[in-house]
């Protein structure tokens, strides 16, 4: 196999490394968004458990039963709203996080690959860095 040949597979081989860390990020933003989504959604909804106010009518044993299990349904949705949506999102930008890193890494191997192209078309005097470049690329991607 040529440089030339080489330095192709090595172009070829960022791009779809950088395509697949893009299209990992689209679907995490889009889930993250769809979660806010819901989230907001449900803040709305779970003040409705707590309807109607059941007042001074409501009075005895099932009254108060009634009005515990409805209070612990509420908290429990409140919970769910609060927390756990949260922590969902917060996995979900920590992942994006660590794919931005890795579109980085690709970005400064993508610059690497320009310069060892740049070397390749000065010739033979260039040749060992060249050597150089690519076996620093390969490291990275392979």
């Amino acid at each position: 196999m040529g440089l030339s040949d080489m330095l192709g597979d090595i172009h070829a081989s960022i791009s779809r490394k950088s395509a697949d860390v893009d299209e990992k990020i689209s679907r995490l933003e889009e889930a993250k968004r769809k979660i806010d989504r819901e989230q907001n959604s449900s803040l709305v909804e779970i003040k409705r458990i707590l309807r109607p106010d059941l007042g001074n009518g409501w009075m005895g044993k099932r009254a108060d039963s009634f009005h515990d299990f409805r209070n612990d349904a509420y908290k429990d949705m409140e919970k769910v709203c609060h927390d756990d949506y949260d922590d969902y999102k917060s996995s979900i930008e920590w992942k994006i996080k660590e794919l931005e890193a890795e579109r980085g890494l690709l970005n400064m191997a993508k610059k690497a690959a320009h310069e060892a192209d740049v070397l390749a078309e000065k010739g033979e005097h260039a040749l060992e860095e060249l050597g150089n470049k690519i076996n620093d690329l390969k490291r990275w991607l392979f």
